[in-house]
């Protein structure tokens, strides 16, 4: 018997609704298995004495944190302009919701839809570049691509929402059991951002805004998919006002809100992107990362680390060792991320990575 059977027997035992577990698998051996089984532990919950066992942490101790849960407050700057509050939970709090997370991975491994990719663990070492890929490749060549994005995403998914999740038919947990792992996740009656959990949990409030989204695209031979925030909607032809009202009416009957401010349609002689990748004619990485990558290694060929982070990082006097390292690491990066994008065999990803050896 797999582990997906025992999970649906144990659903049946606690008088679940099976739902289908781990139809959709992504991949095979270990990597599923130990999902599957934090999955299983999950679902097995029946009361406090289990959930002490399974977050091997002592009773008073989630007590004090379900009654004050640890923060850590700042804010880092948005690309768009102003801050985003970041909620990083204290170390305690931060290895229970890793625990939570990797069950809650579990669990939407079976069920996730095929339009979702953002915040999903992937058999392929988990590269973030591949769900980014893949959340592109159905919009390749349309005639119109439409993107929308979920204003203040993690803060408007209310604590009530996850509690109701909790007690759904994926769950079933009791009012207190639902109650308990809610405050354990969320902060101030919202997701925080900078929660290990935040993210399925958000992927999991979202399956009934995928599920309606795709049936209605479905029938409109229209392209759906979703990255986190970010909703992309592709076809081959030019997308109506109508169209438009009827996504913006199906997201605010999710208790979402389009950003209006962010909300674009281009056509297919312009540059159409979808999460940053260019989709005119193939999946690619826009040249302006490619000529800022360029510029990065010329400087840093030319003048050495300290005078190329200084560049980089214009508002900074002196710069450090440190800032240096975060520089080389920043390079690395984006260089890894063209490769994982244009293939490892592309011309422009080996010359940058040659060039990256000679100077680092």
């Amino acid at each position: 018997m797999t582990l997906a059977n025992q999970i649906e027997n144990q659903i049946e035992k606690r008088n679940r609704k099976p739902r289908g577990f781990y139809k959709n698998r992504q991949g095979k051996g270990r990597f599923i298995k130990d999902y599957e089984q934090a999955a299983l532990s999950f679902l097995g919950l029946q009361g406090p004495i289990d959930l002490c066992s399974y977050l091997k942490v002592d009773f008073y101790a989630i007590q004090d944190l379900i009654a004050k849960p640890s923060y850590r407050h700042y804010f880092i700057p948005k690309k768009s302009g102003g801050n985003r509050q970041i909620d990083a939970p204290n170390q305690l709090l931060k290895r229970i919701q890793k625990k939570i997370n990797k069950s809650l991975q579990g669990i939407y491994l079976g069920i996730q839809p095929t339009c979702a990719h953002g915040f999903v663990i992937h058999p392929r070492d988990q590269i973030k570049a591949a769900n980014i890929v893949e959340n592109a490749l159905p919009h390749i060549g349309k005639k119109q691509v439409l993107n929308l994005d979920l204003e203040n995403f993690f803060p408007s998914i209310k604590a009530k929402r996850i509690r109701d999740l909790f007690k759904s038919d994926i769950f079933q947990f009791t009012e207190n059991m639902a109650n308990a792992i809610t405050l354990l996740t969320t902060i101030n009656g919202h997701l925080p951002q900078g929660a290990p959990t935040s993210p399925v949990l958000s992927n999991l409030v979202c399956l009934p805004l995928d599920k309606q989204l795709m049936a209605w695209c479905e029938e409109r031979e229209i392209n759906y998919t979703r990255y986190a925030d970010d909703l992309s909607f592709s076809c081959d032809q030019s997308f109506t006002i109508e169209e438009i009202s009827s996504i913006r009416l199906i997201i605010s009957q999710h208790d979402f809100r389009v950003n209006e401010k962010k909300l674009r349609k281009r056509a297919n002689n312009k540059k159409q992107t979808v999460t940053g990748l260019v989709v005119n004619e193939k999946v690619n990485v826009d040249r302006k990362l490619i000529k800022k990558v360029r510029a990065m290694l010329f400087d840093l060929r030319l003048n050495g680390i300290k005078a190329a982070a200084q560049k980089h990082y214009d508002s900074i006097e002196c710069v450090s060792d440190k800032n240096g390292d975060a520089f080389l690491s920043k390079l690395k990066g984006y260089i890894n991320f063209i490769g994982q994008v244009r293939g490892k065999e592309d011309a422009i990803y080996s010359r940058f990575f040659e060039s990256f050896l000679k100077v680092k």
